[in-house]
């Protein structure tokens, strides 16, 4: 249509110039019509002259040239008002939680991210009793808190030729720490990605989701008992681009990123696999993963410990402390399962750890400066299950075999009341084990006592909370868990007998084994989430 118009327009215009006089006496009314005719009354000439300059201009040779050097012209112009829209869309950012710049054709994007989330929560007292510091343990720290939980701010985007990048600092507690920053390769349509970088290690189903995607406020205790945290490395991974049924990755890592020893002689090497199939309209994941670990050469120890469900508290009721080893070696199992509103998850982990005992030699006087030798390797557990449901019918989002971000269907901001999911857990860790009998004659004290007993701690949470997303990327999280603690360093605060104190769930008097001994504590919390 653009190109009709200016061809017309052109050739008009140059018809009307090769024949001025039989137009111009065409055009000039007569001395006895009026200089003006009624708009109405007097037809458009425009195209019937454009018609007449075309026919004109077309009657020899001469003509037709003029038409294909116009017409050339005009498709130079079209060619440039096409050039100018591509470049108009290049150049225009689009929006995608925060501002996206990308020139697709190049390979070409940029776009900042963040991620802001405030804490409040309050952690009971065991068994509803303030046992203050009685028997060298604190409960100061109890109670209720605030904290930013996290804080943070970075950017993500691709480069020609396949590259990517991921680059996020987190500032809370006003301090600079990591989170992942990495290098990625991957050709549009292949399988194989490469990532180097800060990153996860693929160690769970949940620990390589999202903070901002989990169910819960927090990870599952094993994730942070059994500490999967982020560490330099590089991986490679086989995925399926066009159907997302499965994935496999395995990697080589050093030690954690703001490790700032220049002895970082530990490692790890992990491997996890995932299946995604859909039975009808129900999609499945199976998932298992796999570790060997290797402590730094200079700190031959472990600790295996977590916090009652929440991060308000540096309190954890089961605490194995440190454990003198060359490293430990991890098996994982998960499945999930998510059809329409409803979803389950699952995950199981054990964990051996390759211990050092009373009677090894030491070899470096760096060697030991950390860590309680046992008699034998500890071994330990740990686990959940959950089910949740969508109240206002959206589908948890599952992507590339982990969660992904769920779509709201009805934004608060267009008069729906966003997403509202229920959930509930039991999240289970066991970090008590007996590793040997102690010599015959020795007290039930000494035989569950390090170096025959790892009395760390059994911990099972009933958990439950509410997620409202408004929109797709504002959230508010309120969750109450209740533990059940047996065993642990906190359950060795034992009164002595009396009638005017309760009997039950924490056991009164001296005679009870102290792995045996048993408390509960409520913990409740609430978070404002903001991602972009």
């Amino acid at each position: 249509m653009i190109a009709t118009t200016i061809l017309r327009s052109l050739l008009a215009g140059t018809a009307l110039l090769a024949t001025t006089g039989a137009l111009a006496q065409t055009a000039t009314p007569p001395a006895s019509q009026p200089a003006q005719a009624d708009a109405n009354a007097t037809p458009d000439q425009s195209d019937a002259a454009a018609d007449a300059a075309i026919a004109a201009a077309g009657a020899g040779d001469e003509g037709q040239a003029r038409i294909e050097l116009l017409t050339q012209q005009v498709e130079a112009l079209q060619a440039q008002l096409e050039n100018i829209k591509t470049a108009m869309v290049k150049v225009t950012p689009s929006w995608k939680g925060a501002t996206l710049f990308e020139d697709k054709d190049a390979g070409w994007s940029f776009k900042p991210k963040g991620t802001l989330q405030f804490d409040a929560g309050y952690v009971g007292f065991p068994n509803g009793q303030q046992l203050g510091g009685a028997g060298g343990q604190n409960f100061n720290n109890l109670g209720f808190n605030t904290r930013l939980r996290r804080a943070i701010i970075g950017a993500e985007g691709s480069l020609p030729g396949g590259f990517g990048y991921n680059v996020e600092f987190n500032f809370a507690q006003g301090t600079v720490d990591y989170e992942d920053i990495l290098l990625s390769y991957q050709r549009k349509g292949s399988p194989i990605k490469i990532q180097i970088g800060n990153f996860y290690p693929m160690s769970s189903l949940e620990t390589v989701t999202s903070s901002k995607f989990t169910s819960f406020m927090e990870r599952p205790a094993f994730t942070d008992a059994f500490n999967y945290n982020r560490r330099l490395g590089v991986s490679v991974a086989l995925l399926d681009p066009k159907t997302d049924r499965f994935t496999l990755t395995a990697g080589m890592f050093s030690q954690e990123i703001n490790n700032t020893s220049f002895a970082r002689t530990g490692w790890e090497a992990g491997a996890r696999g995932t299946f995604s199939p859909k039975l009808g309209t129900t999609q499945l994941h199976f998932g298992v993963s796999g570790h060997h670990r290797v402590n730094q050469r200079d700190l031959q120890g472990q600790t295996y410990r977590a916090r009652p469900e929440l991060q308000t508290t540096d309190i954890r009721f089961v605490d194995a402390g440190s454990v003198a080893s060359d490293g430990d070696d991890s098996v994982g199992l998960e499945f999930a399962a998510i059809h329409k509103g409803f979803h389950f998850a699952a995950e199981a982990q054990k964990l051996w750890v390759r211990g050092y005992q009373p009677s090894d030699i030491v070899n470096s006087p760096n060697n030991f400066t950390t860590g309680t030798r046992y008699v034998g390797d500890p071994s330990f557990e740990g686990g959940y299950a959950e089910l949740g449901y969508y109240l206002t019918g959206e589908t948890r989002a599952y992507k590339g075999g982990k969660f992904d971000r769920t779509k709201v269907l009805h934004p608060f901001d267009q008069g729906g009341w966003g997403a509202l999911q229920v959930n509930a857990r039991v999240d289970y860790i066991n970090l008590n084990q007996r590793v040997g009998t102690g010599p015959v004659g020795t007290s039930v004290a000494a035989n569950l006592a390090a170096p025959y007993y790892v009395n760390g701690g059994r911990q099972i949470a009933y958990m439950a909370d509410l997620v409202w997303s408004p929109m797709d990327y504002v959230r508010f999280t309120a969750q109450y868990a209740h533990l059940n603690v047996t065993g642990g360093p906190r359950a060795t605060i034992n009164s002595v007998a009396s009638p005017g104190l309760p009997n039950g769930i924490f056991p009164i008097g001296t005679t009870t084994p102290a792995n045996e001994r048993k408390f509960g504590v409520d913990t409740a919390a609430v978070r404002a989430q903001l991602d972009f």
